[in-house]
């Protein structure tokens, strides 16, 4: 089957932008701003420590921080960064299974442990694949990253583990990696742009507002955007997934029996 691009697009949006949707984004948005505070507030006391005795105060970054002691900001960072794995995996079985209206309770509980650690190991695996295949010429990195691009759908949606999720990823993504390759590209585009737009915009009313100073700020807003970026890319993907696996070929579902899948 052919993918659609055009039509990934639009129910991606559609997906995003319904009450289920939104209620993932919202979650996504909590857990991923406790995640930047947290850090922030790390890399600033860190920053600071490394800092010789009477430096510049503005050597010191501009960054929104939280005021708890460097052993709660790291606790934090480990949570959110669990949280955010969960949210993700929610969030995929949500747009693959088409739900609009709410989300499933089973999406929020059957094996979830499995999911999470199997995206969290499989995302190391794929991050090192995609690396070695860069280190050669660029082109396999490429080709790699598209190949394996449904790892996360596989694991969150069929429950399978990331070493099954990548081969069935790269066999379903053959014949389509050039067309993936677009849409990825179109994606990241848009990201670029509205990131663009929203450092400079943003930048320049809160400076003319607030005067200097306002960095920080920022540098949230430009995260929220990629918050709302991600879980779009993700809607987006998960439609072509759906499309794929559902059309003709060896990982239809027309073609083999079910595995007990969430997205059912």
């Amino acid at each position: 089957m052919s993918l659609q691009l055009g039509p990934a697009l639009r129910r991606g949006a559609g997906h995003l932008l319904s009450r289920a949707g939104l209620a993932v984004l919202a979650a996504y948005t909590v857990v991923m701003l406790v995640y930047q505070l947290s850090f922030n507030t790390l890399l600033r006391s860190l920053v600071t420590g490394l800092l010789p005795p009477g430096a510049p105060a503005g050597t010191v970054p501009n960054l929104v921080t939280l005021p708890v002691p460097d052993a709660v900001a790291g606790v934090l960072v480990v949570v959110a960064l669990l949280a955010a794995a969960t949210v993700t995996v929610v969030a995929v079985r949500t747009f693959v299974a088409g739900e609009r209206e709410r989300v499933p309770r089973r999406f929020l509980t059957d094996r979830m442990v499995f999911a999470v650690a199997n995206v969290a190991v499989g995302g190391i695996a794929f991050g090192l694949v995609v690396f070695l295949g860069t280190l050669l010429l660029v082109v396999p990195g490429v080709v790699a990253y598209v190949g394996l691009l449904f790892m996360l759908q596989y694991v969150a949606a069929e429950d399978e583990n990331f070493v099954t999720a990548m081969r069935r990823s790269w066999r379903l993504t053959k014949g389509n990696r050039i067309r993936l390759f677009l849409l990825v590209l179109v994606l990241l585009g848009v990201v670029f742009v509205v990131t663009f737009l929203v450092n400079v915009v943003l930048g320049t009313a809160l400076g003319v507002a607030f005067g200097a100073g306002t960095s920080g700020l920022v540098s949230l807003a430009v995260g929220t955007v990629n918050v709302v970026s991600t879980l779009y890319l993700l809607a987006v993907l998960s439609d072509a997934f759906v499309q794929l696996r559902d059309g003709p070929g060896p990982e239809s579902r027309g073609t083999r029996p079910p595995t007990g899948t969430l997205g059912a």
